[in-house]
């Protein structure tokens, strides 16, 4: 099954990880990318403009920064009126798992897959102070 991505962010965070994507996987121009509220313009057209782009025969995966965020508030309510089953949100988005859906070889990911992927992708702290020896270090 095609997929299909956007990233919709506060501020240019969406260039960010479209740039790491490219970067690190050459995987950028894939995704499409809003950069809400860095000018005057309205970014709602643009989200409208990919869910009609999204066929029934797709899946689409929306990556937003801040859940709950008025980004995130724009695009539930958007999927909420227009009942599109084949788009999934994931707020608090990270690079990780924006890696994970683009590489997972499966057809199709559910609901359990995505989260088995979220999950795995989650912020870690690195503790240098558990492991005082320099040649572990690297």
């Amino acid at each position: 099954m095609e997929r299909k991505y956007l990233i919709a962010t506060h501020g240019y965070f969406a260039n960010g990880l479209q740039s790491s994507l490219d970067i690190l996987a050459d995987k950028g121009k894939e995704v499409t990318v809003i950069n809400a509220y860095v000018d005057d313009q309205d970014y709602l057209p643009q989200i409208e403009r990919f869910f009609d782009t999204v066929a029934e025969n797709q899946q689409a995966f929306i990556f937003t920064d801040l859940f709950g965020g008025s980004v995130n508030q724009n695009i539930v309510r958007l999927l909420a009126e227009r009942q599109q089953a084949n788009i999934t949100l994931i707020s608090n988005v990270n690079l990780a798992i924006i890696l994970s859906i683009m590489f997972s070889s499966q057809d199709y990911l559910d609901k359990d897959c995505i989260q088995a992927m979220i999950n795995e992708s989650a912020v870690n702290m690195v503790n240098l102070a558990a492991n005082n020896q320099e040649e572990d270090f690297f």
